[in-house]
């Protein structure tokens, strides 16, 4: 069947455009990269109804994809695991809009957490990043498709301060002085070395794991251990209409690639693509 594979490529490239759009407006400040953005996050989430939609055609597809899904998740938790010695209480920040479709997608992910996790995490907790708003019409306010701020992440992992691994569904804030302003990886100066910023030593940092994310401006934040880990699409993934191969590590090698601090160089060094040029 060539249409799901299709819609496939037109999400990643939609994907393509939010980034783009992202990083104009970062760099430039100009408004129609903001608009290019939130138009091409729309443009997935109706592409996304509109699949679920079609009938039980796609039911294989749905499956499939839901699969990798799961495959990026139990890859993603097998590395945090690997660097994990906490008390066992891990919080998911996800996106406020939760359809049934999402639903399932989110428990279809904290299946493949629990599964990578290999019993290291006692408790998985779900959570929005914010509140769901709607305008009067009942629609999503617009403002909940912009970025989000370093105090919606704060006033979550707040709130759920007994929690030391933290997994990210939503995507890092866009500014760079605001994605510093976020609990997990504030520094401090350096007594010793003025000028030089330092993890705080009274700080418990929690161990940060990003699922499907983008690098962005959070280079330095691998460099300074504050995320432990990130999974990502691979350039030129394998996207077929094949079985999802039974070796977890084998399907995630189709599509994705995860980065850590130990293996960021290598990454870069193979993937110079995935990491934005600076200017």
């Amino acid at each position: 069947m060539e249409f799901p594979v299709t819609n496939i490529i037109i999400m990643l490239l939609l994907a393509g455009g939010m980034f783009y759009g992202q990083a104009i407006f970062r760099k430039k400040r100009a408004e129609w990269g903001k608009t290019l953005t939130i138009g091409c996050a729309i443009s997935i989430i109706v592409l996304t109804i509109w699949t679920n939609l079609k009938g039980p055609d796609l039911e294989g597809p749905r499956i499939r994809e839901a699969q990798y899904s799961k495959v990026q998740a139990t890859i993603l938790a097998h590395n945090l695991a690997n660097m994990y010695s906490g008390k066992g209480k891990c919080l998911v920040i996800h996106d406020p809009y939760m359809s049934e479709s999402n639903k399932r997608s989110l428990d279809n992910l904290i299946s493949g957490f629990q599964h990578g996790f290999q019993n290291r995490v006692t408790e998985i907790r779900t959570v929005p990043i914010k509140e769901l708003e709607r305008d009067a019409d009942g629609n999503i306010a617009e403002e909940m498709m912009a970025d989000y701020k370093s105090e919606d992440f704060n006033k979550v992992i707040k709130a759920n301060s007994d929690c030391d691994m933290l997994i990210l569904l939503v995507s890092l804030p866009h500014s760079e002085d605001d994605l510093i302003e976020m609990d997990p990886f504030l520094m401090i100066e350096d007594p010793d070395n003025p000028n030089n910023w330092i993890k705080d030593p009274k700080k418990d940092y929690p161990l940060v794991g990003v699922f499907n994310g983008f690098i962005g401006n959070s280079e330095s934040l691998f460099h300074d251990n504050l995320i432990g880990a990130m999974t990502m699409w691979r350039p030129n993934p394998t996207i077929d209409e094949n079985d999802v191969p039974d070796d977890i590590q084998e399907a995630f090698d189709k599509r994705y690639v995860v980065i850590t601090s130990e293996n960021f160089k290598a990454v870069k060094g193979q993937y110079p693509k995935l990491f934005p040029q600076k200017r």
